[in-house]
């Protein structure tokens, strides 16, 4: 089980909004002199009807903390991924002082109605590499980790890096799953292509 972060009851210092895209609003901020980042999740309705519990597995943020709670089990937080600091769950105060920095467009987005569960990690400033960096053979050869820990990455995409380290795991699967949504032979499918392809499309992906 992924931890909860120590600065969790504390007012964020410093926030600025950074981003927004399809699970939820990325914010920087300070906590004790460190820079770190902070992905609060929209609110997520399964597509088809299914239990509440099943509902928050699948969820952007279900599969974001089992798949850093895997990490830290293997003591590798860091090493693939960014590092993370745990989750939060944002008090009203703590909302409002994000919204405030949103701009009005974003602050008043609907996306914030319930908007509450939030990962923090680490800030990279950091831009990915591209297939010709030494870096991008660091990329490839770090994928023995969540091969080792039976996570199945999505969305591994040059826009999802920062440096060398993946920064969105919303979208990746943690074994134990429902066999609904994904089944072990798409691990094994999944590494294969990528010891056999290493990532061809890298640098057309956020052209």
């Amino acid at each position: 089980m992924l931890k909860r972060f120590v600065g969790y009851k504390d007012d964020i210092t410093k926030p600025r909004f950074m981003d927004m895209g399809q699970q939820g609003f990325v914010f920087r901020f300070k906590y004790r002199e460190q820079d770190l980042c902070l992905k609060v999740f929209y609110p997520y309705k399964a597509p088809y009807k299914v239990h509440k519990e099943v509902e928050a597995f699948i969820s952007p943020f279900g599969c974001e903390s089992r798949a850093f709670a895997r990490l830290c089990d293997l003591h590798e937080n860091g090493h693939w991924a960014v590092r993370c600091h745990g989750w939060m769950y944002l008090r009203d105060s703590q909302l409002q002082q994000l919204r405030r920095v949103c701009g009005r467009r974003v602050g008043n987005d609907p996306y914030w109605d319930n908007a509450r569960w939030a990962i923090v990690k680490d800030f990279i400033a950091d831009k990915p590499p591209s297939r010709q960096d030494e870096q991008f053979q660091n990329i490839l050869s770090n994928f023995c980790i969540p091969k080792r820990g039976g996570i199945l990455p999505d969305d591994v995409k040059k826009e999802n890096y920062r440096g060398d380290r993946i920064v969105d795991l919303g979208s990746t699967i943690t074994f134990p799953f429902y066999r609904r949504y994904a089944q072990a032979e798409d691990l094994d499918r999944f590494f294969k292509e990528l010891d056999q392809y290493e990532l061809p499309e890298w640098d057309k992906s956020n052209e």
